[in-house]
């Protein structure tokens, strides 16, 4: 299925940049940063998954390999020069990671913020009772229309589209298979991330041998949002580096 696309910047010669959403939010969230890196020279690619933002969603079963399917289709018609670099959030860097994993040659780079190496059964449950309950009454008002952008966003999605990622991913393990890819991960995570907890992508980084991890003091889950000067740094600073052997683990986690 081809998503909904959008464009910044024009091709300079630097590597082309891919953003995909999370759960519940759209390519509306990267504004910041694709200004950030239309202004250095960059060409961004905006993506907008299944029933969010400018997509439809066909109410189709969707679990992580229909996700990826679209994201490659939709790249195949844009224009866009591989390998590229890859910046997902949460569900978006589970997403660009199966694309490192699966498909080494469209892969440069990956960036994974609150990467959510395993889903606990307590999150899963409690979004489930969400959706079955407030989620669905306050769809039927118009209070969500006076929220900030990000809860206005996720109220905006089609429930089909996000029982679709709690029914797929509530089971999502990366440890159960040993991480493969030969490109360079840098992993974000905000310490008091209660879905991409601070242990998991730390354990993450530790069995990534080419990855390199910065953690965000006093940040949750969208740690990007009341962070953007130092998280476009540090998306600049990824995208820049060039990997050695040498610079396995070489990181130590910064507080911001």
């Amino acid at each position: 299925m081809k998503l909904s696309v959008r464009v910044v910047g024009a091709n300079t010669g630097h590597v082309d940049v891919v953003f995909i959403h999370g759960t519940g939010s759209s390519s509306e969230m990267w504004t910041k940063q694709a200004e950030e890196l239309e202004r250095t020279g960059y060409r961004c690619f905006l993506i907008d998954l299944r029933g969010h933002g400018e997509t439809h969603e066909p109410e189709e079963p969707t679990d992580l390999k229909v996700h990826v399917a679209d994201v490659l289709e939709t790249l195949d018609e844009s224009g866009i020069v591989f390998p590229a670099a890859f910046i997902g959030h949460s569900l978006g860097s589970l997403i660009s990671l199966r694309i490192g994993q699966a498909h080494p040659n469209l892969t440069q780079t990956l960036l994974l913020a609150a990467l959510p190496g395993k889903v606990y059964a307590p999150i899963a449950t409690v979004f489930r009772h969400f959706l079955n309950g407030p989620f669905r009454n306050m769809k039927g008002t118009k209070f969500h229309e006076k929220m900030a952008w990000r809860e206005r966003t996720l109220f905006n999605t089609p429930v089909y589209s996000l029982s679709q990622i709690v029914e797929n991913f509530h089971d999502v393990d990366l440890f159960s298979d040993p991480f493969t890819l030969n490109c360079p991960v840098h992993l974000s995570a905000g310490r008091f991330d209660p879905v991409a907890t601070i242990d998991q992508v730390m354990k993450a980084h530790k069995a990534m041998p080419n990855s390199t991890l910065k953690v965000f003091d006093l940040a949750g889950h969208n740690f990007m949002d009341y962070n953007t000067h130092a998280f476009n740094q540090w998306i600049l600073e990824g995208l820049e580096k060039r990997y050695s052997p040498d610079d396995a683990h070489s990181k130590v986690p910064k507080e911001v």
